[in-house]
């Protein structure tokens, strides 16, 4: 069967990751991964092929602990559950199932998932920081949680949202994004609409750097340059000194008030620390001039006679 070739395949990319990470090809394991999970529904019906493949799984997995890489831990434990979700219809080819729950400190699927893998995606430094590997793994377990695990909360408040681990809620909106749709952040009714008003995705993107690159490949995070910034301060301390000038008892409330206050005052003082250097500067300036004048007409007196 063409599916034991990928199956091999898939494991020798597990090898070159531990062994040799400068070689490992990203992309090719991924379509590998691909190649395998798109025969396990068409297994549900032929079920002497499916106990071979589960035979030829658990040969494959014994070869080495599944500890050996926190990519094997993953790929294995989540990829086996899959086949034994998919197709195994009768219990007679779960036995690679079997034998990795056995491995587990947790047995049942979605706490395993939750307690354990979704950490490890998220751990400092794991996949060897490869995001490529952390974006895809992260949306096979949601898609795996969408499909078999506990039904998703489409009206979450926030407030039960923001009480989950960040690892967890990134899942959650992975989750969401697979099943409700990739543009929630524009439904002015959805829990990300919200969580951007209030400016939660700039708190928790600062939080971990997986969450800033999950939250930005998503764009719910929004990157203004450094000039854009300045230029929008800018124009907020000009429209202030402006409103302030409009009218004079208006001007007298601003300087009251400490905010608009420290800001005029800032500027005032600024004003007056650039007329100290340009006045000087200026007169200077106006000086040489007035003596160049001067040694250039008594030259020409001096020459007349």
């Amino acid at each position: 069967m063409e599916i034991k070739t990928y199956i091999e395949d898939l494991f020798r990319y597990l090898e070159t990751f531990e062994n040799n990470y400068a070689k490992f090809e990203t992309e090719a394991f991924l379509q590998t991964y691909h190649g395998i999970i798109a025969v396990f529904q068409a297994l549900r019906q032929q079920r002497n092929d499916a106990i071979a493949v589960d035979q030829f799984f658990l040969e494959k997995i014994k070869q080495a602990p599944l500890t050996s890489s926190d990519l094997r831990q993953l790929v294995v434990q989540v990829l086996i559950t899959y086949f034994e979700s998919e197709a195994d219809t009768d219990g007679q080819s779960a036995q690679a199932y079997t034998y990795c729950r056995g491995l587990r400190p947790i047995r049942q699927d979605i706490p395993f998932f939750d307690n354990h893998l979704v950490p490890l995606l998220f751990d400092e430094g794991s996949l060897n920081n490869n995001l490529r590997l952390k974006t895809f793994l992260l949306s096979e377990l949601g898609r795996y949680m969408n499909k078999f695990g506990r039904r998703l909360q489409e009206n979450i408040s926030p407030e039960d949202f923001q009480a989950m681990s960040n690892p967890m809620k990134i899942l959650e909106l992975q989750r969401r994004r697979l099943h409700l749709g990739e543009n929630l952040i524009t439904d002015r009714n959805s829990l990300e609409f919200h969580l951007q008003r209030i400016d939660f995705f700039n708190k928790l993107g600062e939080r971990s750097k997986l969450c800033d690159h999950f939250l930005r490949q998503w764009d719910y995070l929004k990157t203004t340059s450094f000039w854009s910034q300045v230029k929008g301060a800018l124009g907020l301390v000009w429209g202030k000194v402006r409103g302030a000038f409009s009218s004079f008892g208006y001007f007298r409330l601003t300087v009251t008030q400490r905010n608009p206050a420290y800001i005029l005052y800032a500027v005032l003082i600024v004003l007056f620390v650039l007329l100290a250097f340009y006045v000087p500067t200026k007169w200077q300036d106006y000086g040489d001039q007035q003596r160049e004048q001067f040694e250039q007409h008594s030259h020409e007196l001096v020459g007349s006679r």
